[in-house]
């Protein structure tokens, strides 16, 4: 275990665990007595609040969770400076590193509680989240990025868009986009674990339900696109002309290098791992056409429509500002999101501050947005069910750089009923661009 403190993103959900689902054992948390948060207030002082974070900080995955920190950092940042939350800053004193070890994730939990003494765990991101039951027996409120449903149905774990996966959710939007290109022949192609082969059956159960040809389907690939000529080739075979991967950003660049290299160019995807700028200006020729599903408002928006998404400006001004690396990383976004909701809750919950407080609060909110970045999630309900309808951005590569698409001016997102038909329905009162 690493114990030291700090020195200076659903869609995207399958695809960054990937690689995670593919090295790790797989590991399930035990029933225990769940609590939903005490009269406690540790780590809270007449002008100090400490809290720690949980998070995959080395190891070959590192890169897919520990910018998680950064982001919560940014935000901490940033209301500190403004004077803290009612006369108290926010400390990030502890920062575990579960180097990818699901018994070091369950380990790091207890330190935090039981030696830290942390009044909450913000900045969860994990593959394994084994220490999830641990806290939420002692009641410690937990803020994250979720990558499973351990993170579900406890009322003290808050995930940064929602603590509940359901894959079924996300079938309209698949077979919506390749309506929109025109597409005749889809193909979906995912690695052999639940983690990235999920998604995929959800886009093919979608191809099937709102009449789209699938002609290709592969949902056990190689690790990381490995010898993924012959894929390529039945899909050449197959007339396909739409694209879905849910493979990690290594494989999807082997897969879209060897569909070139087949002469099949042109082609519209949409890949659930690679929204990201660095990846873009390295093979900018490779991700021409290709599509991304964003649950929050996308970085584009911020020059697309200069003005009229001022949480976004934010965001952007105050992480180039604090953590500058990271302010087009969506593992940052995620800790952002989670920093907000944990200080939104604080407000909330008063100046006499418990842990029981702040869960309270929380649960009580119906319209959270991480003010003005995301669709409403209703705290109500967030923990156990995806809300309905589901909505989501949609932003596309080009040589010179991302683009929102179908989109009507500022009302980027496009949302459908679950369960219900492939008719796009008004996006939930209060979300960002109307």
């Amino acid at each position: 275990m690493r114990r030291a403190k700090r020195d200076g993103n659903g869609r995207r959900v399958a695809a960054a665990a990937v690689v995670a689902a593919l090295v790790l054992a797989a590991c399930s948390n035990a029933t225990q007595t769940v609590s939903t948060g005490s009269n406690a207030a540790p780590g809270v002082t007449a002008n100090k609040i400490v809290v720690g974070s949980l998070s995959t900080q080395s190891g070959p995955i590192a890169a897919d969770f520990a910018p998680i920190v950064p982001g919560v950092q940014a935000y901490f940042d940033m209301v500190n400076a403004a004077g803290g939350v009612d006369g108290r800053k926010i400390d990030l004193a502890y920062n575990l590193d579960d180097a990818s070890n699901p018994t070091t994730n369950a380990s790091d939990a207890r330190t935090l509680v039981e030696q830290d003494h942390v009044f909450a765990v913000v900045g969860v991101a994990t593959f394994s989240f084994t220490g999830a039951t641990y806290l939420a027996q002692t009641g410690t409120p937990t803020f994250g990025y979720v990558t499973s449903n351990d993170w579900s149905p406890y009322p003290n774990l808050f995930g940064s868009f929602g603590s509940y996966l359901d894959y079924s959710t996300s079938e309209p939007f698949f077979a919506y986009a390749a309506k929109k290109v025109g597409a005749k022949s889809a193909a979906v192609i995912a690695y052999n674990v639940p983690a990235s082969a999920d998604e995929c059956k959800a886009a093919a159960a979608g191809f099937a339900k709102f009449g789209v040809h699938v002609g290709f389907e592969d949902l056990a690939a190689g690790l990381e696109g490995t010898n993924i000529t012959p894929e390529v080739l039945r899909m050449k075979q197959a007339g396909v002309d739409f694209v879905v991967s849910c493979m990690d950003v290594t494989g999807n660049i082997a897969l879209a290098r060897t569909m070139q290299q087949n002469g099949m160019t042109g082609i519209h995807q949409i890949w659930l791992d690679g929204y990201d700028r660095s990846v873009l200006a390295q093979y900018p020729q490779l991700m021409a056409n290709t599509m991304f599903l964003v649950q929050h408002v996308p970085y584009e928006a911020a020059t697309e429509f200069h003005g009229a998404f001022p949480a976004l400006a934010t965001y952007l001004q105050e992480m180039k500002r604090y953590e500058p690396a990271y302010a087009y990383n969506e593992v940052a976004f995620d800790g952002w999101i989670s920093a907000a909701l944990f200080v939104q809750g604080l407000r909330a919950a008063g100046h006499n501050l418990t842990q029981g407080k702040l869960v309270a609060a929380i649960n009580k909110m119906t319209d959270f947005t991480g003010g003005g970045l995301t669709q409403p999630i209703s705290w109500k309900t967030a923990h156990s069910q995806v809300t309905s309808p589901t909505c989501n951005t949609f932003v596309e590569a080009t040589p010179t750089g991302f683009k929102t698409v179908f989109n009507n001016g500022t009302h980027l997102y496009v949302c459908f009923k679950n369960n219900g038909g492939l008719a796009p329905v008004a996006a939930p009162p209060g979300t960002p661009g109307g």
